[in-house]
C-alpha cells in the first residue's frame, strides 16, 4: 500500500462525517468563513526492525488529520468523531492505524479573520514490507 492509497483509505473512512475533507487548505464559504474541514496528510514513514541480512520487515507511515472549524466546541466535537473513525482502522496487508495524538484542547489559529479553531491528530500505520 503506497501513501496515496493510505490517504484515500483515510478519506473514505471519514466520509460519514459529512464535512469537507481535503489534503490542502481548509474550505471556506463565499464570505471567507471557514467550513468544518478535515485536512488529511500522509507520509511514507520510516523503515523499522531491519534484519541483519538487509531490507526492512516493517514500515511505519503516518496519517495526520488537522481538524478546522469555526468554534472550539465544534472543533472538539469533530475531533472526537474523526478519532473514532480513524483509530484502529484496518489497513490492507495487515495492521491498523494507531492513535498517536497528543492530548490537548483545540486552539484558536492566530491572525485569522473570521476566527477559526484547529486540532491536530496523528495516527501510525504499521505495514509489513511490500504491502
Amino acid at each position: 500500500m503506497d501513501v496515496l492509497e493510505l490517504r484515500d483509505l483515510a478519506i473514505e473512512a471519514l466520509l460519514p462525517l459529512g464535512v469537507d475533507i481535503t489534503d490542502g487548505e481548509p474550505v471556506t464559504d463565499p464570505s471567507g468563513r471557514v467550513r468544518r474541514t478535515v485536512i488529511i496528510g500522509v507520509t511514507p514513514g520510516t523503515a523499522g526492525q531491519r534484519r541483519a541480512a538487509g531490507g526492512s520487515v516493517r514500515r511505519d507511515g503516518y496519517v495526520n488529520a488537522l481538524i478546522v472549524s469555526t468554534s472550539r466546541d465544534s472543533c472538539l466535537a469533530l475531533t472526537e468523531r474523526t478519532r473514532d473513525l480513524l483509530a484502529d482502522l484496518p489497513i490492507p496487508g495487515g495492521g491498523r492505524l494507531t492513535d498517536a495524538s497528543y492530548d490537548g484542547e483545540p486552539l484558536p489559529e492566530p491572525d485569522t479573520t473570521p476566527a477559526r479553531w484547529s486540532k491536530a491528530l496523528a495516527f501510525t500505520a504499521t505495514r509489513k514490507r511490500g504491502t
